[in-house]
């Protein structure tokens, strides 16, 4: 019998201007994960290196017309939509991102914009908010990103504060 594999991902959002743990957790991550995404507000230049090898969208701070806006991948049979949520009004309402999400039919939705972590599981799809690595918001005031673990069962997110150390409150596994 085959050995079902697993793939991980890192998702980091909000890192307004600090480019260093943006390095930090890419050099940190390389080598482990099988992909990366930062959930936009970098206020990073798009054409810097730093964004090599990450999934990047654009946030209501990112100036910079070279980012997209939103993006759709597959990871490991996974679809995944990526966005801000800025433009879906997530700060008032979660009908426009979640019309968004079934529209594309994803699995997993990741946006950031709230600095403040969480997931949830709403119809078939779960949304992920990593936090911010910058400038955390909401009753949870640490600095926080997340990994995604996905298999075909099972997909399970742990967040994790900058000395890599897991905040595992918010550790939740969900059946896909």
């Amino acid at each position: 019998m085959a050995r079902e594999t697993s793939k991980t991902i890192l998702v980091m959002s909000d890192s307004h201007g600090n480019r260093g743990i943006v390095q930090e957790l890419k050099d940190y991550y390389l080598d482990k994960v099988d992909a990366i995404f930062h959930n936009g507000d970098s206020e990073l230049a798009s054409g810097d290196p730093i964004w090599d090898g990450i999934q990047v969208v654009a946030g209501n701070c990112d100036y910079d017309s070279g980012y997209a806006e939103k993006l759709v991948t597959d990871v490991a049979g996974c679809r995944i939509a990526q966005t801000h949520g800025h433009l879906y009004r997530i700060n008032y309402t979660w009908q426009n991102l979640d019309y968004w999400a079934q529209e594309v039919d994803a699995d997993l939705c990741l946006y950031g914009h709230l600095h403040a972590a969480a997931v949830e599981k709403r119809g078939k799809t779960i949304f992920l908010n990593p936090g911010s690595v910058q400038q955390p918001r909401g009753p949870i005031q640490t600095k926080l990103y997340a990994l995604v673990t996905i298999t075909s069962e099972v997909l399970s997110v742990r967040f994790y504060n900058l000395e890599h150390e897991e905040y595992t409150a918010l550790a939740k596994d969900f059946r896909r």
